[in-house]
């Protein structure tokens, strides 16, 4: 894979990073379930040990497929803990 690829990959799987570890620190400032921020937290610290050099286009499509379902999941939460937006801003 080229060195644009890697870069392309590596910036997609930074983005699913920190998208879990801001709803993590999120979350653990919020009343909701120690469980869920602990699990948060160990993804978070999981995803962090990949080497982001072995991911393929196929392994990527597949975190980024977890990670949407992940948030769609946790989107509830937000809605029924009536949490607002995760960031102030429109995050790409």
């Amino acid at each position: 894979m080229n060195g644009l690829a890697n870069q392309a990959i590596r910036l997609r799987m930074d983005s699913c990073q920190r998208l879990i570890h801001d709803v993590s620190q999120r979350l653990a400032g919020e009343t909701v379930n120690p469980k869920i921020v602990e699990q948060l937290s160990r993804l978070d610290e999981l995803l962090s040990y990949i080497d982001q050099q072995a991911v393929t286009e196929a392994d990527l499509a597949r975190i980024e497929a977890c990670t949407n379902q992940l948030m769609g999941e946790l989107g509830v939460l937000f809605a029924h803990q009536e949490m607002g937006s995760l960031y102030d801003v429109i995050v790409h």
